[in-house]
């Protein structure tokens, strides 16, 4: 038997949105957050996508994108007004 877990056990306390989650891998991808705080929304939509981590650098993602995850990190996804 192969696990694609690799030793990886830990869960990383994350908020999205104001609630409380646990992220079990190193990496989160801008689809995997929306997701999280849109789930089952429209995928045609674009969100904006910003997170605060408390260990290192605030950032934003784009689609396609993906960031390391921290204990702590705090992400709020809103949807983007286009005209």
């Amino acid at each position: 038997m192969s696990s694609d877990n690799q030793g990886h056990d830990k869960g990383y306390a994350i908020v999205v949105n104001g609630t409380a989650e646990v992220w079990t891998d190193h990496h989160i991808t801008y689809e995997q957050i929306v997701q999280l705080a849109f789930p089952g929304g429209p995928a045609d939509l674009l969100y904006t996508v910003s997170y605060a981590n408390l260990h290192g650098k605030d950032g934003t993602l784009a689609p396609g994108q993906e960031t390391a995850v921290k204990d702590g990190m705090s992400f709020n996804v809103g949807k983007t007004n286009r005209s």
